[in-house]
């Protein structure tokens, strides 16, 4: 009896033991599955603030570009200058792409269409042609005229301010044409007579017979501007054509990386000259001398190099004493380099 009580005792004992061992199971497994559900939500809300706060970051980015976009596309707002006082002829002139903004982009197309001296062969020495463009009157002539090496100018079509411009040709010998062609910007627009994309064909061809009649014995051209005008392909084309016909040679001013004029001339089997090197886009001593340094590295390399600068004090200035610059490479007339070089 008493060992049946004893075994009735040790089953209700180890029974009373499993129910508490279930329910002592059953609170760990809530607590951890309760500890997982916290872990998997705090993990989906840091995943979300993660998410939230790179949303916020994208927009804020693609705002800052936007803006950056847009204040690059309009000019900046600044406090309103008394403008310094201009000489009457001065007249801006349009500085490339690719050296307006410094991204190297010069000297990268430089590279891919590197141009060997036009004959195939060098010159004994080293030829740079210097121009100046924006010519239009005689006191600027005559301050070319004392610089002591070649420099050819390049003298503007009349003009509002300067009607009788051609008269500077009158006897000379070594000059060009400034010819105005359309660039992007309205101001520059405005010279009498500048030349643009949406002109019909014999518009384009009646300026070109206009320049002929205007200086009868000028044999070279070179563009004002024209950003807009020497990347349109077909005004270029027809300009060119007509160019030809009336005997003028072309030379790039190379406002933009863009032009078009190398493919056109290119059709005709004609040699595509351009501008190695804009002298003064900063009208300071020590930036101009630096450009010169650079068309004299140039020229040493390829054997030749054309530089073009404008008639402001500065650059006329620097060019005068420029001699210890040009040691190596001979300043040659844009006329001279161009006949010695293609005999015509």
């Amino acid at each position: 009896m008493n060992k049946g009580l004893k075994r009735q005792a040790r089953k209700n004992a180890q029974k009373k033991k499993a129910l508490k061992n279930r329910k002592n199971g059953g609170k760990g497994r809530l607590v951890s599955l309760s500890l997982m559900g916290i872990f998997v939500t705090t993990t989906l809300l840091t995943a979300a603030y993660l998410m939230t706060k790179q949303d916020k970051r994208r927009t804020t980015y693609q705002s800052a570009k936007a803006a950056l976009h847009q204040t690059m596309k309009r000019p900046a707002r600044s406090t309103p200058k008394t403008p310094k006082p201009k000489s009457q002829y001065t007249v801006e002139e349009e500085a490339p792409d690719e050296e307006k903004f410094g991204f190297g982009l010069e000297h990268l197309i430089r590279k891919l269409h590197h141009k060997k001296s036009p004959t195939g062969k060098r010159p004994a020495t080293p030829e740079l042609a210097f121009i100046i463009d924006d010519v239009s009157q005689k006191r600027q002539l005559d301050a070319i005229r004392s610089i002591p090496f070649p420099v050819t100018p390049s003298i503007f079509p009349p003009s509002r301010m300067n009607p009788d411009s051609p008269r500077l040709a009158r006897g000379l010998r070594h000059y060009m044409i400034h010819l105005p062609m359309q660039s992007g910007s309205a101001k520059m627009n405005r010279f009498r007579k500048t030349m643009m994309v949406h002109d019909d064909a014999g518009t384009i061809r009646a300026r070109i017979d206009e320049i002929r009649r205007l200086f009868p014995n000028a044999r070279y051209i070179n563009n004002h501007t024209g950003s807009v005008f020497t990347s349109d392909a077909r005004a270029m084309a027809i300009a060119y054509d007509e160019m030809r016909k009336q005997g003028f040679v072309f030379l790039d001013s190379k406002t933009t990386g863009r032009s078009s004029v190398r493919k056109i001339v290119r059709r005709y089997g004609d040699p595509y000259l351009s501008r190695d090197v804009f002298l003064d886009n900063v009208q300071q001593r020590s930036y101009i001398r630096k450009q010169l340094m650079r068309a004299v590295r140039i020229a040493k390399k390829r054997g030749y190099a054309i530089a073009i600068g404008h008639p402001h004090p500065v650059t006329l200035r620097t060019l005068r004493n420029a001699a210890d610059l040009l040691k190596g490479v001979r300043p040659v007339y844009f006329d001279d380099f161009y006949r010695e070089h293609y005999g015509r």
